[in-house]
């Protein structure tokens, strides 16, 4: 028996013609899968699976021991032209080669990068509506920068090395973005209970990018009911905002170690009934995935007892 986890299905999911209107469900080794986007822009999936079958690019299966996390990637419905240009930049620095940007479309959104000689192409999740591209001699060859904002609101950071080819240093979509003299300023929004902001500092170093900080920024701070405190507090551990979780926890669970309390979940079971102060976790294992129900004891605004339902 196989257990698939839909992940964020935006659409209707039938397995061997029948709806399933669970983010979780039990199949055999082999199956019919189907998908129908909410969005008509899209085209839907059909697909045949068996322990032999080949898989479809527009189903993604992550597998965890003998169960799938599934993710749906339908393509957009054909255009009339089915390759388009958008726009294009060249870019020709005072010393090294000179590099030629397109945006374009196949059956799906990219961004390339070129020489006479070499070429590295980007996935981008939307249409690009502008972009500035730009070039700044390293000792080790040149550093290129994109910074194309999409058609969804969001800006998408890609960041090369060239020096005989292109080498991928930095592949983002984010919220915001701000460059400054020693890095990065990412910034994601959440839309989590509380609303949070997540800002990154991403730096160069040693021809790579890492992350030299991280903080959480909530515009949205007010007294909330108790019932709201258990998602606000599994949010906060999941995104790392750790010291906002522990301000959820009454006195004498302050210095707990949350991973003791909760383990190393890999997401929050948001699709299931609802039942006040319990949350469902998923786990994910060598034997697969598997999840625990936390029931949260809470009084005048703190988490006083946290244990399994």
């Amino acid at each position: 028996m196989t257990r698939l986890h839909f992940d964020n299905p935006q659409g209707v999911i039938l397995i061997d013609g029948v709806k399933s209107n669970q983010h979780t469900v039990h199949t055999d080794g082999s199956f019919c899968l189907q998908y129908v986007p909410y969005d008509d822009n899209y085209l839907p999936i059909l697909c045949a699976v068996s322990g032999k079958g080949k898989l479809r690019d527009d189903v993604i299966f992550i597998r965890h021991g003998k169960d799938y996390i599934v993710r749906f990637c339908p393509k957009r419905r054909p255009c009339n032209i089915q390759s388009q240009t958008y726009i294009q930049k060249v870019l020709e620095p005072n010393s090294g080669s000179a590099h030629c940007l397109t945006c374009h479309i196949d059956d799906f959104y990219k961004i390339s990068v070129e020489t006479q000689d070499e070429l590295i192409t980007l996935n981008v999740p939307c249409k690009v509506r502008d972009v500035k591209f730009s070039c700044i001699p390293i000792s080790s060859g040149q550093l290129l920068s994109i910074f194309a904002s999409l058609e969804n609101g969001k800006t998408y950071v890609g960041v090369l090395h060239y020096k005989d080819d292109y080498t991928l240093l930095l592949d983002i979509c984010c919220d915001e973005v701000c460059a400054e003299e020693d890095g990065l300023r990412v910034c994601d929004n959440l839309h989590d209970t509380l609303n949070r902001k997540c800002v990154r500092k991403l730096s160069f170093c040693k021809e790579c990018f890492v992350e030299k900080s991280r903080h959480f920024e909530n515009h949205c701070l007010h007294n909330y009911i108790d019932e709201v405190l258990p998602y606000a507090f599994v949010e906060s551990v999941f995104y790392g905002d750790e010291d906002y979780a522990r301000s959820f926890l009454f006195n004498t669970l302050r210095d707990c170690d949350l991973q003791d309390i909760l383990g190393n979940y890999v997401g929050i079971c948001d699709c299931l009934e609802y039942k006040p102060f319990e949350i469902t976790l998923l786990y994910s294992d060598c034997d697969g995935l598997y999840t625990k129900t936390f029931r949260f004891e809470v009084e005048h605004g703190k988490i006083l007892k946290i244990r399994l339902s």
